[in-house]
């Protein structure tokens, strides 16, 4: 009777209170096997989360024929973009203190920057993006027709990779995607569209020395000088000002010492120490194109006829500029530097038209998509550097 009465009250579960093997009590058990649901669960939710985290970010997918015709897809993921945001925003932090100083606020800040109403935020995640879609779509493209790297361009891009984490700086070095295995894709990535674009380069037949003979050898005359000066101008911008008098001819004694010293000096690069303060005029260096004899802001055009006239490594006497003193050593009258650099750039105009051309038909076979994490998620301007 009494042991019924126990039973309804219990629901009819019987309570024993005799152990169970190894000395545990039922509800003791009970509480164990929870316990440890409880941290499983824990662990499951734990690795959910970093999971999420952590996944593989798919950024951009492109779809095209591989050798046989039929379509095939590449998935570029986030790490494979980070290194051409570094590029990009270490380019034009290089430039920051510049925008700040003529429009008040950074490049990324900076609005309309390209004509199509995008900030320099926009125009530059644009220009990764873009820079991405080709590299994937030449490297798609070379492998169809059966190219790839050699163990030495391997060993090129390995090199590579060596100097580009040596760059790095220390706080890059943590970010994922600047790593040494995700530049080492990255890197051989671009060796591969690289190889691709000299081919197609090749195949379109520039005759280079017919582009060549078309730069005027005059017009592109160079005169190559090396100068100091002293500016008789204090201030910055346009709130500049004439220096007093008695400061203007202690920058006379300056760069007429200079002059003296130069005359007897190996080297006149070095006629200021490095770190030397006095007030003695900084070294640089002007090329001076024929063409651009007139438009030239290198002090006047009259004195600028003047200089060309100087024998190589003759040294002027001190001139009186309209912004200080200046001491100037003609390095060399006919400098073809000037020249050559007009015919590298004519020729690689024409390289650029000529791939240009070709990439806008290769890539009609190709469609891309640019993934949801890239246009919702990642900002460039900020991705890899302080702001």
């Amino acid at each position: 009777m009494n042991k019924a009465k126990k039973l309804a009250k219990n629901n009819g579960i019987a309570m024993e209170s005799k152990k169970v093997s190894g000395g545990e009590s039922f509800y003791f058990t009970k509480n164990k096997v929870l316990a440890m649901l409880g941290i499983a669960a824990v662990i499951i939710l734990c690795a959910g989360v970093c999971y999420m985290q952590l996944r593989p970010r798919a950024v951009l997918k492109v779809t095209g024929p591989d050798q046989s015709g039929s379509d095939v897809t590449n998935t570029v993921y986030m790490k494979e973009t980070v290194y051409d945001i570094f590029q990009v925003e270490s380019q034009y932090n290089m430039y920051s203190s510049l925008y700040q100083q003529m429009y008040g606020k950074t490049y990324w800040e900076m609005e309309d920057v390209d004509g199509e109403g995008r900030s320099g935020a926009s125009a530059a995640k644009k220009q990764v993006m873009d820079n991405v879609k080709q590299r994937e779509i030449l490297c798609m493209e070379a492998q169809k027709l059966g190219y790839s790297l050699t163990d030495e361009e391997k060993k090129a891009v390995a090199d590579n990779v060596q100097t580009a984490l040596k760059d790095l700086p220390e706080e890059q070095k943590k970010i994922d995607g600047l790593d040494e295995k995700s530049l080492t894709t990255v890197f051989e990535k671009s060796a591969m569209a690289e190889k691709y674009r000299q081919v197609i380069i090749s195949e379109a037949g520039i005759d280079e020395e017919a582009l060549k003979a078309t730069v005027d050898r005059n017009e592109y005359h160079q005169y190559t000088m090396q100068y100091y000066k002293v500016s008789n101008k204090e201030g910055s911008g346009e709130e500049q000002t004439d220096v007093s008098e008695e400061q203007k001819q202690k920058n006379l004694a300056s760069m007429q010492a200079l002059k003296e010293k130069a005359a007897t000096a190996e080297d006149f690069t070095k006629l200021v120490e490095e770190g030397d303060e006095s007030g003695i005029g900084t070294y640089q260096e002007e090329k001076l194109l024929t063409k651009d004899m007139e438009s030239s802001t290198f002090l006047t055009e009259k004195l600028r006829k003047k200089l060309i006239k100087m024998a190589n490594d003759e040294i002027s006497d001190v001139i009186e500029g309209e912004d200080g003193y200046y001491l100037v050593k003609m390095v060399n009258n006919d400098d073809p530097a000037g020249y050559d650099s007009q015919c590298e750039s004519v020729v690689n105009e024409e390289k650029t038209k000529q791939f240009d051309a070709r990439y806008d038909q290769i890539k009609t076979a190709y469609t891309t998509e640019i993934q949801s994490y890239w246009k919702g998620r990642v900002t460039v301007g900020s991705f890899t550097t302080a702001k």
